[in-house]
């Protein structure tokens, strides 16, 4: 399989960091164009700074993916200065409000106050949504079909302690990326999901760096070893790719085998 994407614009949500940022080194590997964009700009423009350097373009936006009126604009003028979006992978989440600051029973959903809920929701799932939104508008005006990532995770199908609205939150972008497979299909417009499992990125710091979590965490995978970026990476490369061309509606588990039932 060549899993290529030459020629192609790829607009991708959380790229200073993790999944994204590597989604988008691959995806230029790949032959792909990139709008890396992230709330945290100085590292999204070096990562378009370090795309740039192998000759493909890159375009570097700060976004916040909650406000719909930044979202429209990042989308605009990735369309005016690109020429368009063939590719969305949207990986710009939180896994929970205020990640890093404060323990206990605040993560219970019983005792978490409605203002960290909404964060949760705001970013992971309306921000998702906004973003496949204003993106599908592109691709049907543009009528070049177009491929839509989202990025979900294993929590959107398997409970968890103090992980609550996460898993709330990933289980309607799952949800959601149903719907517009159905909705977007007569524009020859795919919308999948990827489900990670335990990623070695920012937001599973906190539990590879705890000797006694993170050995708890690799009894449960039986591959056990905690995935790398390059794994969501690469999954994300054969959606958008043609050989990933009669894939939509669909939720890839690259896991290391955690979810085998």
């Amino acid at each position: 399989m060549a899993l290529e994407l030459t020629g192609k614009v790829a607009l991708i949500t959380g790229a200073a960091s993790g999944i994204g940022r590597e989604t988008a080194r691959l995806f230029a590997r790949q032959g792909a164009h990139i709008v890396a964009a992230d709330r945290n700009l100085a590292p999204t423009e070096e990562i378009a700074a370090e795309i740039r350097k192998t000759g493909r373009n890159a375009l570097a936006l700060q976004v916040e993916i909650s406000d719909e009126a930044q979202v429209q604009a990042m989308v605009e003028r990735a369309v005016r200065e690109m020429g368009g979006i063939d590719i969305l992978v949207a990986a710009a989440a939180v896994p929970f409000a205020n990640y890093g600051e404060g323990k206990g029973n605040r993560w219970l959903l019983v005792e978490q106050p409605l203002e960290d809920w909404r964060r949760v929701m705001t970013i992971n799932l309306d921000g998702t949504f906004l973003t496949d939104r204003h993106v599908a508008r592109a691709m049907i005006d543009a009528d070049k079909g177009g491929r839509i990532i989202n990025i979900a995770s294993g929590a959107a199908i398997v409970a968890s302690v103090r992980g609550g609205a996460y898993s709330v939150s990933k289980a309607g972008v799952w949800m959601l990326t149903k719907t517009l497979a159905l909705e977007l299909a007569r524009y020859n417009i795919t919308a999948n999901a990827i489900a990670p499992g335990f990623i070695e990125t920012p937001m599973t710091e906190h539990i590879r760096g705890h000797e006694p979590t993170a050995t708890a965490v690799l009894n449960t995978i039986p591959m056990r070893r905690f995935g790398k970026p390059y794994d969501i990476a690469a999954t994300a490369l054969f959606l958008a790719s043609e050989e990933g061309a009669y894939y939509t509606g669909q939720l890839m588990h690259p896991n290391g085998g955690v979810l085998i039932p």
